[in-house]
């Protein structure tokens, strides 16, 4: 039998996976997929955070800065795209 090609069993193939999740106003979570739902919200464990800020001290240019987490929950509605690694 051909691999299924819909997204939630490609999702449900990477768990345990390393992906990258890009969320509405350009941040973005690298990390370890854990779990996931019906409404893609999803689990990430040692993830990595990104996200720009604008600096006034520098005519307000963007900045990216980081941080990271163990373990950090996304809402489905917030995420553009996940990308598996």
């Amino acid at each position: 039998m051909p691999p299924s090609h819909d997204p939630i069993s490609t999702l449900g193939s990477s768990l345990g996976k390393k992906v990258i999740i890009k969320c509405k106003r350009h941040k973005t979570f690298t990390g370890v997929l854990k779990s996931f739902n019906t409404h893609l919200n999803v689990l990430l464990e040692n993830v990595s955070f990104t996200f720009f800020e604008r600096n006034p001290e520098e005519d307000n240019a963007l900045e990216e800065k980081s941080e990271k987490f163990n373990r950090i929950v996304l809402r489905g509605d917030s995420i553009v795209f996940i990308g598996l690694k």
